[in-house]
């Protein structure tokens, strides 16, 4: 059991921001359910044309967002992002209680939010480890997605009543409230005094390299095992549920459900997710992350064959199994990455991520439109095979890549050899600082454990 000692909610700093980042998405899956119904309820709107609108500019707006998080200090451009959204999404109430609100207003709203939403979605992860020590990611991690979680439930299901009760505009200023609010806790955090201290030691080069490009990130994510495997897993992952989405609607039919069986469906996996993240929070994790990875994602392909029994819950019980594995997934993944790249690189990194992330759902609904024609069980194999195959291919190279960072366990690097801050500053060209401290320094704390003598230096572990 994590010692609750070492909460990162101990943490003054981490627990504002985690609370405002929580709310602030809380007031997004509102805000969504809002703008709904204000296109439904205009002769001249498009859910359709919303929905594009709402998602499209994140393959434009993500890309910007990992420069500027890794070239601009983290808290602030995400306080800046939030009160640039409150002011966005406050045109919308003030238009409606004027009566000049139209479909065209509402279109760019989405757009503008679709073309932000990266800064905070990537900015939150990049921000974590200048918030809590080493040992407190993993915790911090699970946070992250029990977070979204809880937003997730109570931002969509609270719209549904306001929505109907209140109407639309006091959902949006709701929205617009939660920006104000996550603006407010981020200014009032602090970095930690590790982040500070890097910030006061940069110096001028290492400044320069922050902001550079995605070109030394490619590089790293085709280099690192740990990065290129779990980033064709995540992807190929998603396409599955993506088309997942597409069948459930269908499946909750044949359920025999009603109107809100979709809702259902949806609410398992969900739920899902926020147990795997609470009991992710309440105990210690101690088998090999990297493998941990693996058999999640064989583990959820399994729970997808559950859509094919004739019971409804039966396929409700397997949907949360594929949400608790999928947060698990997320939480180590994300813990892995953040000691797999260097800090200056987090923001280009996790933005670069999950708008590769972001993108592939609608293939998987593509993928569900081509399947379905040849029955439920074509649609629920094709995503069985997309979770499961990746992770067979990449498991011997996974547990490889985990072997070589056992360090996270506990042991510090061999003596003379190579620190991490000498192999990663290759990354963008420059010559290393002296002092750098070793991989084991680094990602001993992760479980707070001594270290040992005699372990493997990061030099070893490519």
């Amino acid at each position: 059991m994590i010692d609750k000692r070492d909460s990162p909610l101990r943490d003054a700093s981490f627990r504002r921001v985690w609370i405002g980042a929580t709310v602030s998405a809380a007031g997004d899956a509102a805000s969504w359910v809002a703008l709904v119904a204000y296109a439904w309820g205009s002769t001249d709107g498009s859910v359709a044309t919303l929905a594009v609108l709402y998602t499209a500019p994140v393959a434009v707006g993500g890309l910007v967002a990992g420069w500027a998080l890794d070239r601009y200090d983290r808290r602030w451009l995400l306080a800046v992002d939030s009160l640039a959204r409150a002011a966005v999404f406050a045109t919308i109430p003030l238009a409606a209680a004027g009566g000049g609100l139209t479909a065209v207003q509402l279109y760019l709203v989405a757009a503008v939010y679709g073309l932000l939403k990266m800064t905070s979605l990537a900015g939150f992860p990049a921000l974590i480890p200048e918030l809590v020590p080493p040992k407190q990611l993993m915790a911090a991690n699970a946070l992250e997605s029990a977070g979204f979680g809880i937003a997730g439930l109570v931002g969509a299901v609270g719209a549904g009543v306001a929505v109907a009760t209140v109407g639309p505009g006091y959902v949006v200023a709701f929205d617009v409230l939660s920006y104000l609010l996550f603006a407010l806790c981020l200014l009032s955090a602090r970095v930690g005094p590790r982040s500070a201290r890097q910030a006061r030691t940069a110096g001028p080069a290492k400044t320069a390299r922050a902001g550079g490009g995605l070109g030394p990130v490619l590089r790293l994510l085709v280099r690192e095992p740990v990065l290129r495997d779990t980033t064709i897993m995540f992807a190929l992952f998603n396409i599955g549920e993506g088309a997942l989405l597409v069948l459930l609607p269908e499946r909750a039919v044949e359920y025999g459900l009603g109107p809100g069986g979709y809702g259902y469906l949806i609410a398992a996996v969900t739920g899902g997710e926020l147990l795997a993240a609470l009991a992710l929070l309440r105990w210690s994790w101690r088998p090999s992350l990297t493998r941990s990875v693996v058999a999640a994602a064989l583990v959820a392909a399994v729970a997808v064959l559950a859509v094919l029994v004739p019971s409804p819950w039966a396929a409700l019980v397997g949907l949360a199994g594929l949400g608790g594995c999928a947060a698990a997934m997320t939480t180590w993944a994300q813990t892995l990455r953040m000691g797999a790249a260097p800090a200056e690189a987090h923001g280009r990194l996790f933005a670069l991520l999950r708008t590769l992330m972001q993108a592939t759902p609608p293939l998987g609904a593509a993928l569900a439109a081509l399947t379905l024609r040849d029955g439920v069980a074509a649609t629920v194999l094709a995503i069985c095979a997309l979770m499961a195959v990746p992770a067979l291919a990449f498991a011997r190279d996974l547990a490889a890549a985990g072997d070589s960072y056992r360090t996270m366990k506990g042991t510090p690097p061999e003596p003379d050899a190579p620190a991490a801050g000498d192999r990663y500053r290759t990354i963008e060209g420059a010559p290393p600082e002296p002092d750098a401290p070793a991989a084991g320094d680094r990602y001993q704390t992760v479980e707070g454990t001594p270290p040992e003598p005699h372990a493997p230096a990061a030099g070893d572990r490519a």
